[in-house]
């Protein structure tokens, strides 16, 4: 862990922003192929909801390492994010399903479903910064799984790194 939080520090000293996650997410990896990497502890699935255990925080602030363990069939809000983000799993399966914004004057902003991709172990993607990081996650498996976040910034200071909550709307059929 050292070792990559160091690598992700040399990442965001020496790259624009818009860059840092796909090049965080290419280093993630090997991260993930480490079985001793994860305590059980922090892979353990809460009774309800996900649970956020969080790895690493960056003394000056500059990123977060969070695992999120999803117990079978949970479900994130569709949100986006306040900071780049990039994302592995280290167990299981975790499926996203990316949203393309829409105007529209509701309680909260609309957004379409645009793709959705199933991750695998050892598998990483990332958030572009900007319209592009729409998203929700969900575990379409029988048995919980683990991803590794990386987030900008102090999560104990920016709060969970979710900037709007959006409502679905089904596109059209033609």
């Amino acid at each position: 862990m050292t070792d990559f939080c160091a690598r992700v520090g040399r990442l965001v000293d020496e790259n624009p922003a818009e860059a840092v996650p796909a090049k965080v997410a290419k280093l993630m990896p090997t991260l993930l192929a480490d079985p001793t990497f994860l305590a059980p502890e922090q892979m353990s699935a809460p009774e309800k909801g996900y649970a956020r255990h969080e790895l690493y925080l960056c003394p000056d602030d500059r990123f977060t390492v969070l695992a999120v363990v999803w117990p079978a069939g949970i479900t994130s809000p569709i949100h986006d994010h306040n900071t780049w983000c990039a994302f592995g799993v280290y167990d299981g399966v975790v499926a996203e399903t990316r949203y393309r914004p829409i105007d529209g004057t509701c309680d909260r902003p609309l957004a379409e479903p645009v793709s959705v991709r199933a991750w695998k172990m050892g598998e990483a993607g990332a958030l572009p910064l900007g319209s592009g990081d729409i998203h929700g996650m969900h575990n379409p498996g029988s048995r919980a799984s683990v991803s590794i976040h990386v987030y900008g910034g102090n999560i104990e200071k920016t709060g969970p790194n979710v900037g709007r909550v959006y409502k679905v709307v089904e596109p059209a059929l033609a």
